[in-house]
């Protein structure tokens, strides 16, 4: 049924990332059936072996346009009801699941959720079981009840959570709050007790390759070293996590207070 569309959301400044990320992903998803769309501002690209298209949705603008008014020009270009959303530093290190992605793509098919999360990390919860053991639902009270990692959605799901003035990180604060108030969607996720760790995960990858527009040395060096992938890491450089702490503790906690004080 081709009803869903892999959407790699992007910008052109992540160039560099998009050849290791489609290198692996035609390693570990070879045989992907789905179409998929490279979301570039004003880029084309292609690789050999996938098929994708380029959105391409800054061209015409006069200027730059913000994170989510890119996703959202991309959104409404796609005719395809689910997306698989992905972003262009999630690089896999093994096999995807794809029979469960299938699975997960017909509970949604029949209602049951707006919102599939194949990458649950251990800060979003909290969760509830299901009649699914394969699925929690994740709670309405839950700090990150909007996450950007690697998920199914219900497009018009996703649409509707877009601001256009915000950011990614803004999306996922503010868009959690909102989503703590609203409550229409329902979103779940591939259950942690099964589906967490190397080995049991549905989409492999470790989260996330590029931190704050620098590579994690720990995540992509290795990686990209095991399957003959070579990048200058020194145009971009790589995250000092012991630098960045000091420094976005007071901005945490503004933008936390800001989103209490919205909602």
């Amino acid at each position: 049924m081709n009803d869903v569309t892999v959407l790699v959301n992007t910008s052109d400044g992540f160039a560099d990332c998009w050849q290791p990320f489609f290198k692996l992903f035609s390693t570990f998803w070879p045989d992907c059936p789905y179409s998929i769309v490279l979301n570039t501002e004003t880029l084309d690209y292609s690789f050999e072996g996938v098929e994708l298209r380029t959105a391409k949705v800054g061209r015409g603008t006069t200027k730059r346009l913000s994170w989510s008014q890119c996703l959202a020009r991309c959104l409404d270009g796609m005719d395809t009801p689910y997306v698989l959303y992905l972003q262009e530093d999630f690089f896999l290190e093994a096999p995807v699941r794809a029979e469960l992605i299938e699975t997960f793509l017909h509970v949604m098919r029949e209602g049951r959720a707006d919102v599939i999360r194949l990458m649950e990390c251990g800060g979003s919860g909290p969760w509830r079981p299901t009649d699914d053991s394969r699925l929690w639902a994740v709670d309405q009270r839950a700090a990150y009840r909007i996450a950007l990692q690697a998920a199914l959605w219900r497009k018009a799901t996703l649409r509707k959570q877009l601001r256009m003035h915000e950011s990614a990180w803004q999306l996922e604060v503010f868009g959690s709050a909102r989503a703590r108030r609203s409550g229409g969607e329902i979103v779940l996720c591939a259950a942690r007790d099964r589906f967490h760790g190397p080995g049991r995960e549905i989409f492999p990858y470790r989260p996330t390759g590029v931190v704050k527009g620098r590579w994690e040395r720990d995540i992509v060096v290795p990686l990209f070293a095991a399957h003959h992938i070579e990048i200058d890491y020194s145009k971009r450089g790589f995250y000092d996590a012991s630098k960045a702490a000091g420094a976005r503790a007071p901005l945490v906690r503004r933008v936390a207070d800001r989103a209490r004080s919205l909602f």
